[in-house]
């Protein structure tokens, strides 16, 4: 996303579904990625589960490499961590949400704990979301790794009524892809070294 992201830039677009909605959106033509999103009283719902042909060592660390994620995910401006201790990081980023003709100025700070290389957990700190708590897993299965992506957040913004379920899909979609895009890119890189 020049971006979650990483999984948790996923979420940010996930939140400006409007009230009510339900989606389950398979990728158009890609069977290997199925996001699904559910609004319950207000809480953003979020599952994505997505094969990539990689071995998992390469998948994490596109997925935690919060540094260069401006450089693979669009739309996200800043990504960087601003503290360590132990297995936990705060990330702080910054990027933009586009839906149509409007865009909307995103930021959060979240601690992120790993169990390396097996699961990511966030959980916000401050930003412009009033909740955010997500889990990444991955596995890994015959010819590559399943990731697993589960969010609970609850949108900050007034604009939240501006997104339709569609547009939120494709958004979700777009980041995944972008992040597999990255994967893959590395995979070749590396098969060339």
């Amino acid at each position: 996303m020049k971006s979650t992201n990483h999984p948790a830039r996923l979420l940010a677009a996930v939140l400006f579904c409007a009230m009510g909605c339900s989606v389950t959106a398979p990728a158009a033509g890609a069977a290997d990625l199925d996001v699904s999103v559910q609004n319950v009283d207000g809480e953003f719902r979020t599952t994505v589960s997505m094969f990539v042909r990689a071995p998992r060592q390469r998948v994490w660390d596109v997925i935690t490499d919060y540094e260069r994620a401006p450089e693979f995910m669009h739309d996200l401006q800043v990504s960087r961590v601003v503290s360590r201790s132990g297995d936990t990081l705060r990330v702080l980023q910054k990027d933009q949400v586009r839906f149509g003709p409007f865009s909307i100025p995103m930021e959060s700070v979240r601690d992120v704990r790993f169990t390396e290389p097996v699961s990511i957990e966030a959980r916000l700190v401050s930003g412009s979301m009033k909740k955010y708590e997500a889990k990444t897993e991955l596995k890994p299965v015959s010819g590559g790794t399943r990731i697993t992506y589960r969010s609970v957040a609850v949108a900050g913004s007034a604009l939240a009524a501006f997104a339709s379920e569609s547009m939120v899909a494709r958004q979700t979609e777009d980041r995944f892809r972008q992040i597999r895009d990255e994967i893959l890119r590395r995979e070749v890189v590396a098969a060339k070294q």
